[in-house]
């Protein structure tokens, strides 16, 4: 079958190309719609549009084979949440997502917003500080690890964990993907020693049992969906975060429009999302060819579907390199799109928001000493960012 889709040698689980992708991904998204890397036997689709239609479109783009890059991962997560299609997923991510309901997070709200002014005031009479750490994971290990309500020892490795979750995602081979695999095999093990009697009562991990037992679903899968709160609410909000530091120190004036106007960091958060996505991409399956601009895209293809070349695609985006936080943002695709979109999304907007608002009450500017870019295979963003907060007149002698 002529399909019309040409090879295209780019590495872009390279180190270099993990560290600043945005170039090959232009290179990919210029050559054609769809692009084959002929290294690992994937399809790349990264243009906006493409991208939006797919990710809306499961009964093509499927996720019930998994969306890893690897045949282990996608048979770890089969069946779960994001290994599996509707109904099975709408199913699931029903019982999932009880405690993430806009009115539960609603409930959230006075706690977050109070420990997150707390922070930022014992960290602004610091004055310099790592925000990669000290500023950007504390809510998600504080608040987060408790409401999913997991036994003391070992939560310290859910970091590493988290990390490793995303890395096992990528192609076979990688030093990346073979290094991640026998540590995610801990948090398989950690999960399985997460019982009922030993996590915390009326806690999100509670709850999963609690439906085990109304027989809403099996035992053997509180295991699994566990993984739908350990992996995506830690990295991805702490990733956003830092971004979001490192963005508004590289640009002041817009740092100065979040202080005079509080009311537009939920848009200045998306636009943060969109230029810096915190995941990259994940894959699908095609259930049947697939006809674009001439291409073909042969069934049983893995597609990269790329939410972070899509976000930066000049097709549909005004000078997709600036940061522009009164840019129309509503529709980027960094929370993913369509039925498999961010199921903590709403929580990630919250403790960020809660961040920024207790910061911009406090700090005229951020000045960076360092920073330093995680290696992983999906995810983008800092293990390291160390600034000093510059604090308002009225501040300073506080």
């Amino acid at each position: 079958m002529e399909t019309n889709i040409p090879d295209i040698d780019i590495d872009i689980y390279a180190p270099a190309s993990l560290r600043d992708p945005y170039q090959n991904y232009r290179v990919l998204r210029d050559a054609a719609p769809i692009v084959r890397l002929p290294k690992y036997g994937l399809y790349f689709m990264g243009r906006f549009e493409h991208v939006r239609d797919a990710l809306k479109n499961w009964q093509v783009f499927s996720s019930a084979q998994g969306v890893a890059m690897n045949d282990v991962m996608n048979g770890a997560i089969a069946g779960g949440t994001l290994g599996s299609d509707d109904p099975t997923h709408a199913y699931l991510r029903s019982i999932v997502g009880r405690p993430l309901t806009v009115g539960k997070l609603g409930e959230l709200r006075q706690n977050i917003n109070s420990q997150a002014d707390a922070l930022v005031q014992r960290l602004c009479g610091k004055g310099s500080f790592d925000a990669a750490t000290e500023l950007a994971q504390h809510l998600p290990l504080s608040i987060v690890s408790q409401l999913v309500g997991l036994p003391e020892e070992g939560r310290e490795r859910m970091l590493t964990w988290a990390a490793a979750n995303f890395n096992s995602l990528g192609p076979r081979g990688l030093e990346l993907t073979e290094t991640a695999l026998p540590v995610l095999a801990e948090m398989v093990q950690y999960a399985k020693s997460c019982t009922q009697d030993r996590v915390k009562p009326g806690s999100w991990v509670a709850q999963l049992y609690e439906a085990a037992a109304r027989k809403e679903i099996n035992f053997d899968q509180v295991g699994a969906l566990m993984n739908d709160y350990l992996g995506p609410s830690l990295d991805t909000t702490i990733f956003a975060t830092s971004n979001c530091i490192l963005l508004f120190a590289s640009h002041p004036e817009q740092w100065q429009k979040i202080r005079a106007a509080p009311a537009k960091i939920p848009n200045a958060i998306n636009e943060v999302v969109r230029l810096e996505s915190p995941i990259q991409g994940f894959s699908r399956v095609t259930t049947q060819d697939y006809h674009l601009e001439g291409q073909v895209l042969p069934a049983h293809s893995r597609v990269l579907v790329m939410y972070g070349s899509a976000n930066r695609d000049e097709r549909h985006w005004q000078d997709p390199e600036k940061f522009d936080i009164d840019r129309k943002t509503s529709d980027h695709v960094g929370f993913g799109h369509g039925v498999h979109s961010c199921l903590g999304a709403n929580l990630a907007r919250l403790e960020i928001s809660a961040l920024l608002s207790a910061l911009a009450k406090r700090v005229e500017r951020f000045e960076v000493h360092d920073k330093e870019l995680v290696s992983n295979n999906v995810l983008r963003g800092l293990a390291k960012l160390n600034v000093t907060a510059h604090l308002a007149s009225e501040f300073q002698a506080a």
